[in-house]
């Protein structure tokens, strides 16, 4: 199932996206959460009756609505750096030891089509394809053969990256967190859908140019 936030008539309002169509959660189920968050709060519980709304007729074309980033407004935001074993070598450091987590500050959050906005600042600003993936609930000190059990869903991103201000300091956050630099999308994939996210292939596209698919540093 693929789940998204959209606007349409100047609302924000969250639906399953259905071929070429848009199921809007509010007319299908009304006593449904009206945003992303609150829905995956209550998935245990309202999952049943999405999943059965998501056998209804579309309300709406996809292309009258402007998709926003799926969870518009996430509390949190983790991201793991030198991730591709292609991207060490470019960078021309070393494998790390230890994993490299940073964090991007909501701020940064941007719809999956929206324009990204290069800071007057800087000239060096940089594109990284992800694999973004939303937690489904609260835990800590889960077993790696559980890892996959909190995962609510899958979607694609990118890690835009302001190089010269990421390394002034071995802190990235701010190189990391200029406004519009956390776009990610279209919609949420629920891990149903997929059987192993480590064999998803992942592209970029600047300008319409394909550039180069990095290998996972898995």
């Amino acid at each position: 199932m693929k789940l998204a936030t959209f606007e349409q008539g100047g609302t924000e309002r969250i639906g399953i996206v259905a071929g070429d169509g848009v199921i809007d959660l509010s007319r299908a189920a009304p006593a449904l959460p009206k945003d992303m968050i609150a829905l995956i709060e209550a998935w245990p519980r309202v999952e049943s009756e999405v999943r059965r709304v998501a056998g209804s007729a579309s309300h709406l074309k996809l292309s009258d609505v402007h998709l926003r980033a799926p969870v518009p407004r996430p509390r949190k935001i983790l991201a793991i750096g030198l991730n591709y074993d292609d991207h060490i070598a470019e960078s021309g450091q070393q494998k790390p030891e230890h994993q490299t987590w940073f964090a991007k500050l909501p701020n940064a959050v941007n719809g999956p089509y929206d324009p990204i906005v290069l800071p007057k600042v800087s000239a060096s600003v940089d594109y990284e394809a992800e694999l973004v993936f939303v937690v489904a609930r609260r835990c800590r000190h889960v077993a790696r053969e559980q890892a996959r059990d909190f995962v609510f869903g899958y979607c694609a991103g990118n890690d835009v990256s302001v190089r010269d201000w990421q390394f002034q300091t071995s802190q990235w956050l701010l190189g990391k967190s200029f406004d519009s630099h956390a776009p990610f999308g279209p919609w949420l994939v629920t891990p149903d859908e997929i059987d192993d996210p480590h064999t998803l292939g992942i592209r970029c596209l600047v300008n319409g140019e394909r550039r180069k698919v990095p290998t996972p540093n898995i």
